[in-house]
């Protein structure tokens, strides 16, 4: 599992550096030695990413009528499958043996599994860097000298870091990065996009106004014992609750909670603790309904529990007025808020114009089947045709045989007709006499 944290880390571009012995895969806890070191040479992208991404690659994709690149579409599809596979390897979402995301997991209560969630984070990915974009284009925006010389830097970096010392090819390292369609000329489009897109955000980040009632938040200290209800068993959401209930009992103030909270997540008790402010919007429902739960005061303590991640102990400390970073935050969640309204109200659409394979040659096979039976059919029909008409013929030629026939015998008869009408005169002159 920790080797398919480094690999997933590294090749998304978070820690990744090379030696000349190979490639050196480190994370923040991992010093470099023998172990970490995998020679790029050696790596496919099945080896990287697992057997399970490679069925949601290359689909095509369309926004507002206009394609999307294949290429593209799977770096965002690739990043999206990466980022789950860190939080996967912590142990903040379901994992398979080898540490990959488990997609066949289910996600939440509507009988929907992490693959549903993984192709709808993947495309609104995809949607929200469409729409940056279109909307920095439309607001003049363009990329300066700084970004195009960052998005060479980073191809350049690329190429020093990750390919050059391995002996390969920057097209090489790009591959087993995004997929066999990645090249440079590719990576630097979807680079330029990215950047553009980003380019309208900051914008957006620039012009935004916090809203006066929103300048202070709640300041809320919490310990997490994770038990999520999608994963967890009755056992461990019942001693998860348990745990959380003990560490409440045990304070008097949120300033033991603090201490409590630290103590158990160095020894691993609960998963996470600390102290945040609580934007609206930003944190799950049930921890942002007792932040702002009316008349909270100061000192304040709970247990409660969110289904995606399990029991909180927390305690209210008042309200605390955002930092730079937090307004930024709250900048990012009403643009958020407003493309996703923009999409419910159809003015962006992103479709995927998919060309069924199976259905077409299925389509074709029958059509060729259908032509086939057509041409048979013609040919029976012409064969029947040219037998009737040699029966015709035939039958025809038998008519005048037959004509013939005929009139041979009223020769022979008109010969008789002579006796008889030798004996007609016979007769004849026998009345006469």
């Amino acid at each position: 599992m920790k080797l398919v944290k480094k690999l997933v880390t590294a090749i998304i571009g978070v820690a990744f550096v090379l030696s000349s012995a190979g490639t050196v895969l480190a994370d923040d806890t991992a010093s470099t030695s023998a172990t970490n070191v995998i020679d790029i040479k050696t790596l496919t992208f099945e080896s990287i990413y697992g057997k399970q991404l490679q069925s949601y690659l290359n689909h095509r994709y369309e926004f507002n009528g206009k394609k999307i690149p294949v290429v593209e579409s799977n770096y965002y599809f690739i990043k999206t499958y990466g980022e789950l596979c860190q939080y996967a390897a912590y142990g903040y979402l379901p994992a398979t043996a080898e540490g990959y995301i488990d997609l066949s997991a289910t996600y939440g209560n509507e009988g929907k599994t992490y693959a549903d969630y993984f192709v709808e984070q993947s495309e609104l990915y995809i949607k929200r860097i469409c729409i940056y974009k279109q909307r920095a284009i439309e607001a003049g925006l363009t990329l300066g000298d700084e970004d195009k010389q960052a998005i060479e830097a980073e191809i350049t970096s690329r190429y020093e870091s990750q390919a050059k010392p391995a002996g390969v090819s920057l097209d090489h390292v790009l591959k087993l990065s995004f997929g066999p369609g990645c090249n440079e000329k590719a990576y630097r489009s979807i680079l330029e996009n990215a950047a553009l897109a980003s380019k309208y955000q900051q914008k957006y980040y620039e012009d935004f106004k916090v809203p006066e009632d929103q300048k202070n938040v709640p300041n809320i200290t919490y310990a997490l014992f994770y038990a999520p209800k999608s994963s967890a068993s009755d056992e461990e959401k019942k001693n998860a609750e348990a745990s959380a209930k003990e560490m409440l009992g045990q304070c008097k103030s949120i300033e033991d909670l603090k201490t409590l909270g630290t103590a158990a997540k160095s020894s691993g008790k609960c998963r996470d603790a600390g102290t945040l402010p609580v934007q609206k919007g930003k944190m799950v429902p049930a921890f942002e309904a007792w932040a702002y739960g009316e008349g909270r005061k100061a000192g304040e303590m709970d247990v409660i529990y969110a289904d995606e991640y399990g029991y909180f102990c927390v305690g209210y400390n008042g309200t605390v007025e955002l930092d730079e970073n937090e307004k930024k935050d709250m900048a990012s969640n009403a643009l958020t808020a407003e493309v996703n309204e923009a999409i419910k109200a159809g003015q962006y659409t992103l479709i995927k114009s998919d060309i069924d394979t199976a259905k077409i040659l299925v389509i074709v096979f029958a059509c060729i089947a259908g032509v086939a039976v057509i041409i048979m059919v013609g040919v029976l029909v012409s064969k029947k045709a040219k037998e009737n008409e040699a029966k015709k013929k035939k039958a025809s030629k038998s008519v005048k045989s037959g004509s013939k026939a005929s009139t041979g015998s009223g020769s022979k008869n008109t010969s008789g007709k002579s006796s008889s009408g030798n004996g007609s005169k016979k007769s004849g002159n026998k009345k006469k006499h």
